[in-house]
């Protein structure tokens, strides 16, 4: 495989064999470093998210690893019914592994990474597409190592409350026809209602303990929002006339809604992973 492609790691996880696409960045050998999980949406790959998000481009700049684990389903098929999807919640998941335990499936993922290269602890964050989004708030609800997390096309999860809060920063496009701004069901996507994206990432904010007031500011024609507590910040960034795309990234599919060139998902996100290590002990 060329250099700066990465490599896959091997696993099995219920009995299941699975493989995890690592990017590790140049001149780092032996040293403990942040990693980044990134989970891809339905009918993905490892290969689609790291082509779609940048991530490994910016990982090589900035000293970060790059893990892309691979749902259960078939890759590279956006069927609902069939291809590969996270387990976030109820009809979240690939129909035809009901009980894939992808909360313990990405611990095992983080601790073989680890095996593999030094991983630091205290900078282990994890950033979803669509319905890797979904899992990226599902783990910021179960898994007390995710020191922040972003969410880029997908709803959040409910039904729990957090190990802790956990500091998010939510984008969402105001013409996504998969997970509408506006809630409800989409014309695209899984058929079910989610809220409209603001409401939801006040929702979020307030259960991570978050006070009320926001502060904006504006980038373009693109709005962030933030949230903050001592404890915790939550942003939400309305990306105007974009759909169901990674800001500043590649399609992640021949004929599907075009990203925004002018906003930069992945370095937004890194700047605020890298100010959100995990409190020491």
């Amino acid at each position: 495989m060329p250099h700066g492609q990465g490599h896959y790691l091997k696993l099995t996880w219920q009995g299941e064999a699975r493989r995890v696409l690592v990017h590790d960045p140049p001149g780092h050998e032996g040293r403990s470093l942040p990693l980044v999980l990134a989970l891809h949406g339905t009918g993905g790959t490892g290969r689609i998210m790291a082509h779609l998000s940048g991530l490994s481009r910016l990982a090589d700049e900035r000293g970060f690893r790059v893990a892309y684990p691979q749902a259960l389903g078939e890759a590279g098929l956006a069927d609902p019914a069939r291809g590969a999807a996270w387990n976030a919640g109820p009809g979240l998941g690939c129909p035809p592994y009901p009980e894939a335990n992808d909360v313990g499936f990405l611990q095992a993922v983080v601790d073989r990474v680890d095996q593999h290269g030094p991983v630091d602890p205290r900078r282990i964050y994890v950033a979803g597409f669509s319905n890797g989004a979904r899992m990226a708030y599902r783990l910021a609800l179960s898994a007390p190592w995710v020191a922040a997390m972003a969410a880029v096309a997908g709803a959040p999860v409910w039904g729990e409350a957090p190990v802790r809060p956990v500091p998010t920063l939510v984008f969402h496009g105001t013409e996504d026809q998969h997970i509408p701004f506006s809630g409800g069901l989409g014309q695209q996507g899984r058929r079910l209602p989610a809220l409209p994206a603001r409401e939801a990432a006040e929702r979020w904010a307030a259960l991570m303990g978050c006070g009320p007031a926001s502060v904006s500011d504006e980038l373009n024609a693109h709005r962030l929002e933030m949230w903050s507590s001592d404890a915790c910040q939550v942003g939400f960034w309305t990306v105007a006339d974009m759909g169901h795309a990674w800001p500043g990234g590649r399609p992640y599919a021949p004929g599907a809604d075009l990203p925004v060139p002018d906003l930069s998902a992945a370095h937004l996100i890194w700047a605020f992973f890298e100010a959100h290590p995990l409190e020491a002990p």
